[in-house]
């Protein structure tokens, strides 16, 4: 009976953490130092041990920011997604570029169904088999496209899709909750 009680309990847990839990989004590039890299604020600083080296410190004058979404929502564990979009002008382009390539990235073809990029080409990615990745892409001109996808269990909690461009994401990526990934690395296929 004792066991019941406790399971009726965590379970009536979940539901109203699930319930009460309210997805933030923020756009406000004045902001970004407080959820990108090391000086972020404390919710923001951890985000499951992934490494954001692959965003810029911070945000200067010479990049022309054109868009910028930071998403974190937490019904139980906290789940991240954001992404900065940059126009360089040739000189910064450039060097952006080298400092990217310049960075040891890690394999991620198969993580998630993913089977690399055909929009746009991948500049450096951390990726990780249960937390998700962090990646750069560019359109090899101008512009270079930072995104970061972490969370837990194999799986977003939230419609990810809602908060960020599908050309933004890997070809093949599905996080959704009964993604096949996840079943297979829960033993469930």
């Amino acid at each position: 009976m004792f066991r019941f009680i406790i399971g009726i309990f965590a379970m009536l847990f979940l539901f109203l953490g699930s319930f009460f839990a309210k997805v933030e989004v923020n756009t406000d590039i004045n902001k970004y130092n407080d959820f990108i890299g090391p000086n972020a604020t404390e919710m923001y600083q951890s985000k499951w041990g992934m490494n954001e080296e692959i965003f810029p410190e911070k945000i200067t004058n010479k990049m022309n920011v054109s868009d910028f979404k930071m998403v974190y929502y937490n019904p139980w564990d906290a789940q991240y997604l954001s992404y900065l979009v940059v126009n360089y002008n040739e000189e910064d382009y450039l060097e952006e570029v080298n400092r990217l390539e310049n960075i040891s990235s890690t394999d991620y073809k198969g993580y998630y169904g993913v089977t690399g990029f055909s929009k746009y080409h991948l500049l450096a990615m951390q990726a990780d088999s249960y937390n998700g990745f962090v990646y750069a892409i560019t359109d090899g001109k101008e512009k270079i496209i930072y995104v970061e996808l972490i969370f837990c269990n194999y799986f977003y909690d939230l419609n990810y899709s809602e908060y960020i461009n599908n050309d933004y994401l890997p070809d093949g990526f599905d996080a959704t909750s009964g993604n096949p990934y996840k079943r297979k690395m829960m033993g469930d296929i």
